[in-house]
């Protein structure tokens, strides 16, 4: 019987899938086009997750024996380095952090717990970051420009944007009565309107976060009035084309909570509430 802690880890690729091949989603490689991303392709993304997969499972077997953090960061290091020395790119960096950080805090307590499990992240986050050294990156020079907590924030505060926001909206949606197609993009309407995103801010500054945020709310405000918001994402995703835009800290959310509903069984039942 597969334990607990690997099922979690085999969701956590799941979701990751799941957003890749979400679409539409302005400024994301999809099956449509690559966004904002000149550089990225599906073949690239996909190439990349078999990297995060093996990288999850890895992890689990660590955690599985009860290997120290340090133990698990190494592993995450290594993955980070496979995927820019295999790819040349580091696409799916952030989602190495926050699902390592995810399943981690996962083994310390009641499976599905999500109070409990907040805060086990939010406690290893302040442990890793106290114990890291940290290089700089995009995102740290965008954290450091405008002052935003990014993917470091998310962490240090348990995930909010996953408990408090995503997860929230999604099960809004299926208790007014849409189904999992709707409620995927109310989720991530909310993460768009809520996200501190760097990636936003690293390309297009305050403006940029500006627009994702504004964008984030329309989309829900769509949802919930059942107007056409694939419509509108396809359209937004040209404008987000011709100004570089895009919106990697989203995606890596929305990869999260994919997961989490999947680990959850809810995306699978609201597939048979449809």
């Amino acid at each position: 019987m597969r334990s607990d802690l690997g099922q979690l880890a085999l969701d956590l690729v799941r979701g990751a899938f799941m957003e890749l091949y979400l679409t539409p989603k302005p400024g994301l490689v999809d099956l449509n086009d690559s966004g904002s991303h000149r550089d990225l392709s599906l073949h690239t993304m996909e190439a990349s997750l078999r990297i995060v997969s093996r990288y999850l499972a890895d992890l689990g077997d660590s955690l599985g024996q009860g290997e120290e953090l340090a133990a698990q960061v190494r592993l995450g290091m290594a993955a980070e380095k496979t995927m820019l020395e295999t790819l040349g790119t580091n696409c799916h960096k952030g989602y190495i952090f926050l699902s390592g950080l995810l399943l981690c805090a996962s083994s310390g307590v009641p499976p599905r717990e999500e109070g409990a499990l907040s805060r086990a992240v939010a406690l290893l986050a302040a442990r890793f970051f106290s114990d890291a050294d940290q290089p700089e990156s995009n995102g740290s020079r965008a954290r450091s420009a405008y002052r935003a907590g990014g993917v470091r924030g998310e962490a240090l505060a348990g995930f909010p944007s996953l408990f408090d926001a995503a997860l929230p909206a999604f099960r809004g949606e299926i208790a007014s009565g849409g189904n999992r197609g709707s409620a995927v993009y109310a989720m991530l309407g909310r993460l768009m309107a809520t996200v501190e995103d760097t990636t936003a801010l690293h390309r297009c500054g305050m403006q940029g976060l500006t627009m994702l945020r504004e964008d984030g709310r329309t989309l829900e405000l769509m949802v919930a009035q059942r107007r056409d918001f694939i419509g509108f994402l396809a359209q937004r995703n040209e404008r987000y084309v011709s100004l570089n835009l895009t919106m990697g800290g989203v995606a890596d959310m929305l990869a999260l909570s994919f997961a989490w509903l999947s680990y959850t069984g809810e995306l699978e039942l609201a597939t048979e509430q449809d």
